[in-house]
């Protein structure tokens, strides 16, 4: 009898620890989504296999503490924002712009990033510094980035500071915030990589630059980009042309 009544309670303990799985199951959170800035493969201005005259070096990028973590953070009002649990990027976001900006530079500027370059080249190597003021995102209405970034070759005190702001207009979903950071890391890559290929074109050793063509020593006249590709931007009513 006694037998009997301790199978019972068995059968009874894994039922419910049956239904107590399940229970749980049922209300396990949803799976974690993670996205990317990186950019999609896109030839370069070169579009040559030469090896090239210069290289490019993005140096760790700065990021407001309220956005350096791994969840996204969205705007709910200009005084609140909301962490949001389920969705990260998929490695630290100052890394993401870093990497975005690589890609980004490098293809538009022609020439690839400053660990590519083998042993015994000498070339220069243009440095490029990223401070991120902001970067908002708002749900269903824009993202914005708010950078200031320059750049310098590592053999040249020469600096040039640039401030680019860019807005883009977005759809609901948190699929489309990251799509516009894309897009605004994009714009701003092409300003960085006008700057370079103006440091280039006036390096002492370039056939364009003043120094070559003279025979006497000239001093570079380099001034900040307004955005490109129709983006309208702060940095396009406020910043002056890059002169040619």
């Amino acid at each position: 009898m006694m037998l009997r009544q301790s199978r019972s309670w068995r059968t009874v303990v894994r039922t419910v620890t049956v239904m107590g799985l399940a229970v749980l199951t049922a209300c396990a959170s949803p799976p974690t989504r993670f996205y990317t800035l990186g950019t999609d493969a896109l030839p370069t201005i070169t579009g040559s296999t030469a090896s090239p005259s210069y290289r490019i070096d993005v140096r760790p990028v700065k990021v407001p503490a309220a956005v350096a973590r791994s969840e996204l953070v969205v705007q709910t009002n200009a005084a609140q924002v909301q962490v949001l649990e389920d969705d990260r990027w998929a490695s630290s976001l100052p890394d993401e712009i870093r990497y975005a900006l690589i890609a980004g530079v490098s293809q538009q500027a022609g020439a690839p990033g400053a660990k590519t370059v083998a042993r015994g080249e000498d070339v220069p190597v243009y440095q490029v510094g990223v401070d991120v003021q902001r970067f908002e995102s708002w749900p269903g209405s824009h993202v914005l980035i708010d950078v200031v970034w320059n750049v310098r070759t590592s053999a040249d005190v020469e600096t040039l500071t640039c401030h680019s702001v860019v807005s883009e207009p977005v759809s609901d979903g948190y699929q489309a915030i990251v799509g516009g950071h894309r897009r605004a890391i994009s714009v701003v890559a092409a300003q960085i990589a006008k700057v370079v290929r103006a440091f280039a074109a006036s390096a002492p050793d370039s056939p364009s630059s003043p120094t070559r063509a003279s025979g006497k020593p000239g001093k570079r006249t380099l001034s900040c980009p307004r955005a490109t590709d129709g983006a309208q931007t702060a940095a396009d009513r406020a910043v002056p042309r890059l002169e040619e």
